[in-house]
């Protein structure tokens, strides 16, 4: 089974932090720990992946 887990975008406000990411070399603020955690919840057989759009987008790949 493959399971895809999509990560939505945060919108840009102030508590979203997007403006210290260049201080601090980083992309992502906060990392998508709920879907990471239901992750590995699954069974080990499934094929999972995570898209996390405030880093990537998502393609149809």
């Amino acid at each position: 089974m493959n399971v895809l887990l999509i990560y939505p975008k945060f919108p840009e406000t102030f508590w979203s932090f997007t403006y210290v990411l260049s201080f601090i070399g980083k992309k992502s603020a906060f990392p998508p720990l709920g879907l990471l955690t239901e992750a590995s919840r699954l069974p080990e057989s499934w094929s999972k992946r995570l898209v996390d759009l405030n880093v990537d987008s998502l393609t149809d790949n």
